[in-house]
């Protein structure tokens, strides 16, 4: 693959990854699952990324993995928060 397409595609990923922290950061519980998604899966784009440039076959394996249990921690949050605090009960 070109050098310099890696390059500009690293370098987006980290502009990304800003916007999605900035996203994380927010008040409202909605773009902090956003931003908490957007973050998996740009974190995963650059593991796969940094395996094709050093050739680390577990590398893709861990990114699945992160693939995986990004949306799994989101869904589970999102239940977690739906049913509130047992103390309002």
């Amino acid at each position: 693959m070109n050098e310099y397409v890696l390059y500009f595609t690293m370098i987006s990923l980290v502009f990304g990854a800003f916007s999605a922290l900035k996203l994380a950061f927010r008040k409202e519980t909605s773009n902090v699952l956003i931003g908490e998604g957007l973050m998996a899966v740009i974190i995963a784009t650059f593991l796969v990324i940094l395996a094709e440039i050093y050739s680390i076959a577990y590398v893709e394996t861990v990114a699945l993995l992160l693939l995986v249990c990004g949306p799994i921690g989101t869904i589970a949050f999102s239940k977690f928060m739906k049913k509130g605090n047992p103390a309002d009960l």
